[in-house]
């Protein structure tokens, strides 16, 4: 993966959109502490990997009410190198990830709009597991923030272990065995209960025979009484056939009877609307007679009705004519007025093209001035600057001066105290002579006191334990006597030595202080080196400085005269500003005073128009009067008319209905007499007897068949059960069958459960191992480069302790030297990175605390030569990385916001 640009818009310090491209390679961002630097990294992680060390809404600008953080980067993919943008809100609900086409040449929104979907996005990307998985990448790999750079180092071996084991992904194998510890367990207790239940399944089948054969019995009783159900059904199917046959001819008798009845009412009804259909034809007749008495007067009215709609819509646009003509005057007058005023503005224009011509050169010597003295006077300010700069250059001249000599007298002392100190290997062989010494006196010692012991235990007359000849009082004592002696001078011996060691030793401590002195000689003849060069910069730039004062000052000299001669143009110099503004203003003053005189005119033209076309209506009232005057004298004819109008128009439909009506009514009739007479056929072809008897046989034989459904379905109930009892036992009979198979296979299962579990565990220690030696070999030929003594090396231990050795001091992280410190964790930290960071990216904050300049210079070294990382990004203050790493992003503060130029 390679980030190319992070955009920030009202983030921290960030106003506004500010966009930081990104190159590969090692990339320096330095600014003041403050200035922003880490906000950068901290978008990344926030956007890239859900990570922010503190609240979301302490992230957002404080005159804000949210910001946004965009990073985009490419990735290789099975589609080949893919570009990405994710965008990220603080403050509000804000999602996205487009993917760039670069065919055509746009980007694709990925719709993604939740921070669900978004992490799930990221995890898929970066092929972690989960969100914690995520954030750990980049907490614990791709960006150490400051404060754990060291700290993790430093913690005690268990919360060590703790952070470096899930770091390395080696946790795994503890939280394997946990997660296997119960499994044993729960497969011994599945093994018991399936023995249980095998135990309540050979129990449960032992009924099954017996359950068989009542099966069977039940199968036969239900069949015989099935075939007496069906006989008796059958007889019953017979006699509700002729029951309906007989039912049949009774309901057609009913049938009958009504339809006469109802034919009867329908004559009745017919009859009252004949009556009902003449009335209405004698009341249209009279209408029809009406309407013939006023149809004239009917005609008359319509034609003067039409007349009047179009004198009415002439009226109208007469009306519309005159009040056209309103207008027109108005317009006129309007645009007359404005003639006059431009009038005036031309003459105002041509007074000011004439100031201008008479002010022209006063003006220019005027402008001149002015810019001449605001120069002047914007470089006031310079003079006490530089005057300050001046100052500060002195105090910083005279302070590295003092450091100089200061370091030479060091250098001095340390020098002389080195040619006049024993070296402390000269110390170590007189030491190691003395131990030797004391050793050997150790061990005379030890076999006197042996020799005295078995002495004193021997008898008298018995060989002697030191010369095997007769051992006699007198010889004993003198021998005894001769031990004692040389023990104490044994004793005295060991004393001198021992304080002899003492004051080596101390001697040698010295030595090897004087020694470690004397090694940083050439850092400190450096460092003077350096601060020489660095007193001369400066002395250069002092005199630079006082040159840059001395001419400033002869230019600031004139200024009073300049401004004297400025203020006596002011007013020549206000006039011609006013007179310039009135040409402007009035510039186009000529060509719109030509329009508006055309204008006129044609507003004059227009209004003649209107008058000639409002001749044409002359008359219009005395024509529209005369058609109101016939109006009113037709309008009672013309009622009459309209009221008759639509009832004299349906004589012919009324005369129809009559007609209709006899002609329904002569077939009603007819029809009542041929249903009477078929009433009477039916009624002689039915017997009443034979029904009633009929119903009867019917009602015994539904009893008996209802007796024997049953009986038959109490039987069907109990075969039922006891089919299903019987599937039940042979269900259980497999079931146990099954289960002694499944118990076979979990008494293997539990022994293989055991022996991976113990394996597993043991597994995670020896990985460990393996791990951090080849970790631990990496971070020592690193931790070599950058410190650049060859004598020291790094041991990264399998508890995840740094260890430091110095020829033969062993020091543990703990009593290292701030630099030591953190060459050592930067060593380790870079070896981890090569062998996790599958990313290829890393952020490295304030990662060269207490390095001088060389050991940076090695760091970044060996930064450019870690083949594992497309980018590596070291976040400083410190400005001498501007000039070692391959790209430098630079972050100033002014005012509260933040700014960035990439060079």
């Amino acid at each position: 993966m390679k980030i190319t640009e992070v955009a920030l818009e009202d983030i921290k310090s960030y106003e506004g959109r500010t966009v930081v491209s990104i190159e590969g390679g090692v990339t320096a961002i330095l600014g003041e502490n403050g200035a922003g630097k880490s906000t950068i990294q901290e978008a990344i992680g926030f956007a890239l990997f859900d990570s922010l060390p503190f609240n979301n809404k302490d992230f957002v600008r404080e005159d804000a009410s949210s910001g946004t953080v965009e990073v985009t980067f490419e990735q290789e993919t099975a589609k080949g190198q893919q570009r990405f943008r994710v965008t990220r809100s603080a403050g509000r609900s804000n999602y996205g990830v487009h993917r760039y086409d670069s065919e055509n040449e746009e980007w694709i929104n990925q719709d993604i709009d939740s921070k669900s979907q978004l992490i799930k996005w990221l995890c898929a990307r970066f092929d972690v597991e989960d969100k914690e998985e995520l954030q750990s990448l980049w907490k614990s790999c791709i960006g150490v923030p400051q404060t754990r750079f060291l700290s993790d180092f430093a913690d005690n071996p268990k919360p060590r272990k703790e952070k470096f084991d899930a770091l390395l992904n080696l946790d795994a194998y503890e939280e394997s065995w946990n997660r296997l510890k119960d499994i044993p367990d729960a497969i011994e207790q599945e093994e018991q209960k399936l023995r249980e239940e095998i135990a309540g399944l050979t129990s449960t089948v032992q009924d099954l025979p017996d359950k068989r054969a009542k099966a069977e019995s039940l199968a036969d009783e239900v069949a015989s009484i099935e075939a007496e159900i069906e006989r008796k059904t059958d007889e019953l199917t017979e006699k509700k056939t002729e029951h309906e046959e007989l039912e049949a001819v009774q309901n057609e008798i009913d049938s009958l009877e009504q339809e006469v009845r109802s034919q009867e009412q329908e004559i009745e009804a017919t009859k009252r609307e004949l009556e009902a259909a003449e009335k209405e034809l004698r009341a249209a007749q009279k209408a029809q007679e009406k309407c013939e008495e006023n149809r004239e007067g009917y005609r008359r009215h319509e034609e003067a009705s039409k007349r009047l709609d179009e004198l009415e819509e002439r009226e109208s646009e007469r009306d519309t004519l005159a009040e056209r003509k309103d207008e027109q005057k108005q317009e006129v007058s309007s645009v007359e007025f404005e003639v006059n005023q431009l009038e005036d503005d031309l003459e105002t224009l041509q007074s000011a093209q004439e100031t201008l011509e008479e002010r022209e050169d006063e003006k220019q010597r005027y402008e001149e001035l002015d810019e001449k003295i605001n120069s002047l006077q914007q470089r006031e300010g310079e003079v006490e600057e530089l005057q300050e700069r001046i100052d500060d250059l002195t105090g910083d001249i005279s302070e590295k001066q003092e450091k100089v000599e200061s370091l030479e007298a060091k250098v001095e002392v340390i020098e002389e105290e080195w040619e006049a100190t024993t070296r402390p290997g000269e110390l170590d062989e007189k030491i190691n002579e003395r131990k030797a010494r004391r050793k050997q006196l150790k061990n005379e010692r030890e076999q006197l006191e042996e020799q005295l012991e078995r002495l004193r235990d021997t008898d008298v007359d018995a060989p002697c334990p030191t010369c095997d000849r007769p051992l006699k009082e007198e010889h004993r004592s003198d021998a005894i006597d001769q031990r004692e002696e040389r023990i104490e001078d044994i004793d005295t011996e060991r004393k001198e030595l021992s304080e002899e060691l003492s004051v080596l030793r101390d001697r040698r401590e010295e030595a090897r202080n004087v020694k470690q002195r004397a090694d940083k000689l050439p850092v400190h003849r450096e460092k003077i080196e350096s601060l020489e060069g660095e007193v001369e910069n400066l002395q250069a730039e002092k005199s630079e400085a006082e040159e840059t004062l001395e001419d400033l000052e002869e230019e600031l000299a004139e200024l009073p005269e300049l401004e004297a001669e400025r203020d006596e143009l002011q007013e020549a110099y206000d006039e011609y500003e006013t007179a310039e503004f009135r040409v402007q203003e009035h510039a186009d003053i000529p060509d719109e005073l030509e329009e508006k005189r055309a204008e006129l005119d044609a507003t004059n033209s227009k209004l003649e128009e209107i008058n000639d076309e409002l001749a044409e209506y002359e008359g219009l009232d005395e024509k529209l009067a005369e058609v109101k005057e016939t109006l009113e004298e037709t309008e009672s004819a013309y009622q009459t008319y309209i009221k008759h109008e639509q009832q004299a128009s349906q004589v012919e439909e009324r005369q129809q209905a009559v007609n209709e009506t006899e002609e329904e009514l002569a077939e009603l009739k007819d029809a009542l007499d041929e249903t009477k007479a078929e009433l009477e056929e039916t009624k002689a072809a039915f017997d009443e007897e034979r029904l009633q008897a009929l119903e009867s046989n019917i009602e015994d034989l539904k009893g008996e068949i209802e007796r024997a459904k049953g009986s038959l379905e109490e039987k069907k109930e109990n075969l039922t059960e006891t089919r299903e009892e019987t599937q039940r036992l042979e269900t259980a009979l497999e079931e146990r069958q099954e289960k002694l198979q499944q118990l076979k296979e979990l008494k293997a299962d539990h022994q293989f459960a055991e022996w991976v579990r113990e394996n597993v565990r043991e597994a995670g220690p020896k990985m460990r191992e393996i791990i951090t030696d080849r970790i631990g070999a990496r971070a020592n030929e690193l931790f070599r480069t950058i410190r650049g003594a060859s004598a020291e090396t790094l041991e990264w231990t399998s508890d995840y302790e740094i260890v430091v050795h110095d020829a033969d001091v062993k020091k543990s992280f703990s009593t290292l030297s701030g630099g030591e410190k953190m060459a050592a964790a930067l060593a380790v930290r870079l070896a981890i990175l090569e062998q996790l960071a599958s990313v290829g990216v890393a952020f490295l904050d304030e990662p060269t605390a207490n390095l001088d300049r060389q050991k940076k210079r090695n760091l970044v070294s060996q930064l450019k030569q870690l083949d594992s990382f497309e980018q590596l990004t070291v976040i400083s203050h410190d400005e001498t990385f501007d000039s070692m790493t391959d790209y430098t992003i630079s972050v100033t503060k002014d005012r509260q916001t933040s700014e960035v130029t990439v060079n």
